[in-house]
């Protein structure tokens, strides 16, 4: 059983002298949030990131968005506690436990239980009460031929039988719902609109039962987009939310920001061109960065960025257009470009969003650093 722990997101300082942190490095709880210690600024300063970035406002109960959805991997524990230590910050918790297989006709099994913890589920939707938190683990499809997949689409049989193995599964286990990531996965093998169709009829039958689908869908990447308005149209009235992955827009081979604030809003604005057709989207934003290397670099997390941050000796840079803050350093392997969230680029994207009148999507929380919760 899972049990939180808040030390992981802030460690007591060692009581050994050699290794004591900084006096003027806080950690935990403090009584000014970020805003009151004017920390979210352009160009960030390195050493308040390095003095602040383990802190966090002690009340937790104030959030700036309309809609947040929050997504936690069983890799990762830091994200189990952030979703119980920042509950009222969200909306929505989605833990991604689950994989759908087909295992005979008209037979289809949920699996990923055994990660399941109830215990924590009760802890974090008690935490977030307030703004009514719902627990909808994120649920992929897993190797799925496309002939299977036709079969799911193409047949009602077929998709009664899943919708009903979905809802047997929420019933049991006290889920509200899932976050449901099969667009990506089949889009280009199947014909669009037979993925319209099965999303729905899904939709339909976890809706009459009280449970809510958010439907995970890809960002603008080309002039022929993957997901656009017409499927968005088609699909708003029936599902209870999208899932919107605007991040990643750069990669090993394609150096750069991971999400240029103005392909943010153009992604929002091709789905969504009418104001009031946004309040069902969750538009994302990424807690991880890269460090892009001579080898190609990865995506790197809090603790990462930290580390290489302390042997940065001078300021950081921004890509103006991008609105994301970067900087160089030289390690054995060559020179590293690291890219990585700052208070003030989330804040300038969450500024975007609460204009664009949408919700946000936060992919993952433990991979950030504890102050980026002030603000949510």
């Amino acid at each position: 059983m899972y049990v939180f722990n808040e030390s992981t997101l802030t460690p007591k300082s060692p009581k050994s002298k050699k290794t004591e942190k900084p006096e003027d490095t806080v950690v935990g709880p403090q009584d000014e949030s970020v805003f009151d210690k004017k920390l979210v600024i352009d160009p960030p300063s390195v050493k308040e990131i390095l003095n602040n970035y383990n802190s966090y406002s002690v009340d937790r109960t104030k959030y700036r968005t309309r809609k947040s959805l929050g997504y936690v991997t069983p890799w990762n524990n830091k994200g189990y506690d952030a979703a119980y230590l920042f509950a009222n910050k969200f909306t929505h918790i989605s833990p991604v436990w689950l994989q759908m297989k087909k295992v005979g006709d008209e037979i289809y099994e949920v699996t990923g239980l055994h990660d399941v913890d109830k215990k924590w589920m009760e802890d974090v939707k008690e935490a977030g009460k307030a703004r009514n938190l719902k627990i909808v683990p994120r649920i992929i499809f897993e190797n799925w031929s496309a002939k299977d997949f036709m079969t799911l689409v193409t047949t009602e049989k077929e998709y009664a039988a899943l919708a009903d193995e979905l809802i047997t599964i929420c019933k049991k286990y006290k889920f509200d719902g899932y976050v449901l990531e099969l667009w990506s996965q089949f889009v280009g093998r199947v014909h669009n609109e037979l993925l319209v169709n099965i999303i729905q009829e899904i939709a339909i039958r976890l809706r009459k039962k009280n449970y809510e689908l958010i439907l995970v869908i890809p960002p603008m990447r080309s002039k022929t987009p993957l997901f656009d308005k017409e499927q968005y149209d088609d699909l708003y009235d029936h599902v209870s939310g999208f899932s919107l992955m605007t991040y990643d827009f750069s990669n090993i081979h394609r150096p750069g920001p991971n999400a240029p604030i103005m392909w943010i809003e153009d992604c929002v604005k091709l789905l969504a061109p009418d104001e009031e057709k946004r309040d069902k989207l969750f538009t994302g934003l990424n807690f991880y960065g890269y460090d892009y290397t001579p080898s190609g670099g990865s995506a790197i997390l809090g603790h990462d960025y930290i580390r290489l941050l302390k042997s940065y000796k001078g300021k950081l840079e921004k890509d103006e257009k991008s609105e994301e803050h970067f900087f160089e350093i030289k390690q054995d392997d060559g020179r590293h470009i690291i890219f990585y969230p700052t208070l003030y680029s989330i804040n300038e994207r969450i500024k975007l969003i609460n204009d664009l009148e949408t919700g946000i999507s936060v992919w993952e929380l433990g991979q950030g650093l504890a102050y980026f919760f002030d603000l949510l």
